[in-house]
């Protein structure tokens, strides 16, 4: 949940005060003071809250929901080199060093070579350093495993390991990128996108916020798309394609997927953690009546990345941060699939919510238009982010425990 403003509407920012007590969430401040109110029917408000069942729950998600999100999880932990590299000097050569970076490719194959007997094909992008802008490096973009059971695409997310100049700077220009862009690749318009996202996947320079000097002859879609199309040929076009990916990737995954299906491909599935938010509600209505229904979107309850951009927090903006003059108005939606972890409460429970962990702040002053609308958790900004659960090791062992907890391996 947003922090309370004092812009809301008294009874607005009291339900939200109730609604996260009744969560058990702690140490969120409410605002206007009890007295104000009159202390003794709050207390009494807070009381009877207290003795209810929240009307919000997670019931557990099907065993084999369960264990396919596990295994997709457990591949877009594998698209970080630090995953399977241990010394961090073998990391930072992946992207510098031809063999560093088959060190790593022998490393992944031999990690899934119980259920392929494929090696996979490796999305790699070409960029530049920011220290040492005369020397570039090619980093992992995704890589695609074709298996008897389903062709996989695992997308790397935001990489601040390695070599950093050249492997974080690309990925954290396409992350604060987020200015929306019109989305209108192989069909009708279908509302606006975060630019980074999209430009990593369509534009031949993968630092494309700053138009650097080592274009990629091809994009990453394109390249894309024949690894797919190879990893077909190997096994078959009837069996499903399934994207996958950690932050990021997750996001790069979801815009792919659409893409893809736009071109023709049948049978995608995506498994998601992490997502951040990827456009608005016409190219979120657009994506749900396309690829909602086999979707998989991954939260732990504290992850701030999923609350990201938003209305009040968006760098895409040129006041970032206050949005006081109302010149950067972006509305954030996302897909409506979501599989919520409960991180929070005592219980770990995984699965679609029976009703809504997400709250929106409708905005309707004279700076910001009427319906403008930001979603949050219903954990607020600040405790999301010191937390951990945007890691990737923690999507993997939250759903692990929720295997277990299903009668599953």
């Amino acid at each position: 949940m947003a922090p309370a403003k004092a812009s809301r509407p008294l009874l607005a920012t009291l339900a939200g005060c109730l609604l996260l007590l009744q969560l058990t969430i702690p140490a969120v401040q409410c605002a206007p003071s009890a007295s104000a109110l009159g202390r003794r029917a709050l207390l009494q408000d807070i009381e009877q809250q207290a003795t209810k069942k929240p009307k919000n729950d997670i019931p557990m998600a099907p065993k084999d929901v369960l264990q396919q999100s596990l295994f997709a999880a457990n591949l877009s932990a594998l698209a970080y080199p630090g995953t399977l590299l241990t010394s961090n000097s073998d990391v930072e050569n992946t992207y510098t060093s031809p063999d560093s970076f088959q060190q790593y490719a022998t490393a992944l194959a031999a990690a899934t070579a119980s259920f392929s007997s494929h090696a996979p094909t490796f999305v790699q992008r070409l960029s530049q350093s920011f220290r040492h802008p005369e020397t570039s490096a090619r980093f992992l973009y995704a890589f695609v495993l074709p298996t008897n059971d389903a062709t996989y695409v695992a997308f790397r997310g935001t990489d601040l390991t390695g070599y950093f100049d050249i492997n974080a700077g690309a990925s954290t220009g396409e992350d604060a990128n987020s200015l929306q862009t019109p989305f209108s690749y192989g069909g009708a318009a279908a509302g606006n996108v975060h630019s980074g996202f999209l430009l990593s996947l369509t534009d031949v320079n993968v630092d494309s916020y700053n138009n650097d000097s080592f274009p990629n002859s091809i994009s990453a879609y394109t390249e894309l798309v024949a690894a797919i199309k190879a990893a077909q040929a190997a096994v078959g076009p009837s069996v499903p394609i399934i994207l996958t990916g950690h932050s990021l990737g997750a996001a790069q995954a979801s815009l792919a997927g659409f893409m893809l299906s736009r071109d023709g491909f049948s049978n995608l599935r995506l498994a998601t953690f992490g997502c951040p938010q990827i456009g608005d509600a016409e190219w979120a209505a657009a994506f749900n009546a396309t690829l909602g229904s086999s979707t998989m979107a991954w939260w732990n309850m504290a992850d701030p990345v999923v609350q990201v951009p938003n209305i009040d927090e968006d760098p895409g903006c040129g006041n970032f941060g206050s949005h006081t003059d109302g010149s950067c108005v972006q509305n954030w939606f996302t897909v409506a699939t979501r599989y919520r972890i409960d991180t929070v409460n005592s219980n770990m429970r995984c699965g679609k919510p029976s009703g809504s962990f997400a709250v929106c702040d409708s905005r309707s002053d004279s700076k910001f238009p009427a319906n403008t609308l930001s979603c949050y958790t219903d954990v607020d900004l600040k405790t999301a982010f010191l937390s951990t659960d945007h890691y990737i090791s923690h999507y993997i062992a939250n759903l692990q425990a929720c295997v277990t907890a299903a009668g599953g391996n």
